[in-house]
């Protein structure tokens, strides 16, 4: 098996408490050789200023010391650094030396080590910032201390394990995944953490929940939203959203009042346009309030208890509905059954005297032109694509017709919203 390349990044100083500049960087000097010895590389990249870069003849001679040698440009190599105090200069440098190795042409595989320890601080800090954010191995240098700096021989590598930092990156975007309705990456990210303190089964349980939700998979989602521990912290701000919404989705699953559970689902669908429309996919978001458009006389038809895939022309007779509808209806049945769509459904309502049935009558001609434009959907029968004008537009008329389906309509629309973290930090915000 061919085995990476180790190639050891170095930041290097010019050594201290010495009593002269060459003695600081001679005692720096076994320093940096003991680590190279210890590491071993492939190659060293020494990252080093115009008056640092003095160290380094020092640890050639510590090589020739012990019959070995150390070739600039065969065994190492010096990147200079002038802005040693400057967090982003110092850190693109060390960028574009990842990127060097890691997508280099040649068919070596390379392991990247970067020793952050000497040098300023500055130049520690972008190291290792630039190492965790290419997750490379991140080493410092530890030993004896009892005189302020680690004493030469008593070195020892201290390999940093990040992951509990990791796992903080991954929260965070899993949050914002999380509120962009992007519930599956959400699940991806959440299968790769391991910090025990983060409550990773609620967290899956939560994004599997509201994946189930958006794909109108309400038992499925129910069964996972009731396993949320929504006592863990890291459900505080979403705490009551949560048992709002277990609330709405346990009247889904098991009212036994037909009408509440047809509300809780079209308020589950108006939210979910909503959902498509933030994503700017209008046309999808459309498409959704069109099929809302139509529940809505639907269920206010079953109290009439009538179903638009099979009507019953009895109860049409019994409401006295004018004789030419009921023949133009019979006019249309097809193996013995009688189906309407949404425009008979709406003046169905209209010919029982109903409030629905009343205002689409009188605001056929505004409704007539929002349906036209989602007929010309691409998702529909035509070709062109939805702004969100068009969305907003039969946004307003749906929810108008919804809150006088039922009284409570808000309190629906509510309680099938999903909640959002309270993403804090500015970065999370990107």
């Amino acid at each position: 098996m061919k085995r990476k390349e180790v190639i050891l990044f170095m930041t290097v100083g010019t050594g201290v408490n010495s009593q002269s500049r060459d003695e600081g960087s001679k005692v720096l000097a076994q320093k940096l050789y003991s680590i190279i010895n210890k590491i071993f590389p492939n190659h060293v990249v020494f990252f080093a200023s115009e008056e640092s870069k003095k160290t380094i003849p020092f640890i050639e001679h510590l090589f020739e010391r012990d019959d070995d040698e150390f070739i600039e440009g065969e065994d190492y190599q010096i990147v200079p650094l002038e802005a040693i105090d400057n967090f982003n200069a110092c850190f693109e440098i060390f960028e574009s030396k990842i990127w060097e190795y890691d997508y280099s042409e040649n068919k070596n595989s390379y392991e990247i080590i970067m020793d952050y320890t000497s040098g300023t601080k500055t130049m520690s800090a972008a190291m290792a910032c630039c190492g965790m954010f290419y997750n490379k191995v991140l080493i410092s240098v530890g030993g004896d201390r009892s005189k302020g700096e680690v004493s030469a021989g008593t070195e020892l590598i201290n390999y940093q394990n990040l992951y509990k930092i990791y796992d903080k990156f991954a929260l965070m975007r899993v949050r914002n995944s999380f509120n962009a309705n992007r519930f599956m990456p959400c699940i991806d990210i959440l299968n790769y953490i391991v910090d025990l303190n983060i409550h990773k089964n609620s967290f899956l349980n939560l994004c599997k929940a509201y994946a189930s939700w958006d794909n109108m998979d309400f038992e499925r989602a129910y069964d996972y939203l009731a396993k949320v521990d929504v006592k863990n912290f890291e459900f505080i701000e979403i705490k009551k959203d949560i048992k709002f919404n277990l609330k709405a989705l346990g009247t889904i699953c098991n009212s036994r009042s037909e009408n509440l559970k047809n509300c809780y689902i079209l308020a589950s669908l108006i939210n979910n346009s909503i959902r498509r429309s933030e994503e700017y996919k209008y046309d999808d978001a459309i498409a959704r309030l069109y099929r809302a458009f139509e529940l809505i006389a639907q269920i206010r038809l079953h109290n009439f208890n009538i179903q638009s895939s099979d009507v019953d022309m009895d109860i049409l007779i019994k409401h006295d509905v004018d004789e030419r509808f009921i023949d133009f209806l019979e006019r249309t049945r097809d193996e013995g059954k009688i189906r309407i769509g949404l425009v008979l459904d709406y003046l169905l309502l209209n010919e029982f005297d109903d409030d629905l049935g009343k205002f689409y009558v009188e605001n056929r001609s505004k409704i007539n032109n929002l349906t036209f434009k989602r007929n010309n959907s691409i998702l529909a029968h035509g070709l062109e694509s939805q702004s969100k004008e068009d969305f907003d537009n039969f946004l307003e008329l749906v929810v108008e017709l919804a809150k006088k389906l039922d009284k409570d309509m808000n309190k629906f629309l509510k309680q099938t919203r999903f909640p959002k973290f309270d993403i804090r930090l500015d970065m999370n915000k990107a």
